[in-house]
């Protein structure tokens, strides 16, 4: 059963793909797409948006 953790993780990744893709639609490439894909989960990563374990207690 999803918890809220992997609904909030799930919602970033959808906006990602959502933000990559129109910006690869205008640009017309896939490359581009793939790219701006890596960065922007890192930097959601890093920044604490998506949270892939739960911290242990």
């Amino acid at each position: 059963m999803p918890n809220a953790r992997h609904k909030l993780n799930a919602a970033s990744i959808h906006g990602i793909l959502i933000v990559a893709g129109t910006v690869a639609f205008f640009v017309q490439s896939w490359p581009f797409f793939w790219v701006l894909v890596a960065i922007l989960l890192g930097t959601s990563y890093m920044s604490g948006e998506i949270r892939p374990q739960s911290p242990r207690k």
